[in-house]
């Protein structure tokens, strides 16, 4: 059983800004603040991906519960992905709130051909995954791809609904290959 992975909900500092607003000194702007989490490759740990990253979602950049909910899948099928195809020991996992955005990469440490969203049978268990991805992102009004050496799986997300997309259009964080549509790349 997965230990339980404790969340608190962090209020937006108001406070620290009012103070810094009454102050001579100029007002910063408040970030959710990001993180970076590198886990043994092993599919236990696809939940503890799912709950560090849902529960920052929830808590951090206050994201709505059903977008939280579409989002979660998404880490899950690419944490997934990492821990199923990749090579390497440890899978790396990053989250940033950036204007707006969500930003999200897993890294499985292990360049391959760029994998991508196939249609399977109906009798098929497997092999959904990226099929999903593409179906929630593009629901969360985002983009996704791979890293032009497939190492690095990211999305990129409005933390609202109809958010302006203007500062993810041309691709992802330090992506080399832009957002992929369903069935324009092989399977991994």
């Amino acid at each position: 059983m997965a230990p339980a992975v404790p969340t608190t909900a962090l209020p937006a500092p108001t406070s620290l800004a009012r103070a810094r607003t009454a102050s001579t000194a100029p007002a910063l702007a408040w970030h959710p603040p990001s993180f970076d989490v590198v886990f043994v490759r092993e599919v236990s740990r696809v939940e503890h991906a799912r709950r560090i990253g849902g529960a920052w979602l929830r808590n951090v950049c206050r994201m709505r519960e059903a977008r939280v909910e579409s989002a979660v899948v998404v880490i899950s099928e690419l944490a997934t992905n990492a821990v199923l195809h990749g090579r390497g020991d440890s899978v790396g996992f990053r989250m940033r709130h950036v204007g707006g955005q969500v930003w999200l990469e897993v890294n499985d440490h292990s360049p391959s051909t760029v994998p991508g969203p196939v249609h399977v049978g109906p009798d098929m268990e497997s092999g959904r995954g990226l099929w999903l991805v593409d179906t929630l992102i593009d629901e969360l009004g985002g983009r996704w791809g791979f890293t032009a050496d497939g190492a690095v799986a990211w999305c990129v997300f409005p933390i609202a609904p109809n958010a302006p997309r203007s500062s993810y259009e041309s691709g992802g964080p330090g992506s080399e290959s832009r957002g992929h549509g369903l069935g324009s790349k092989s399977r991994r």
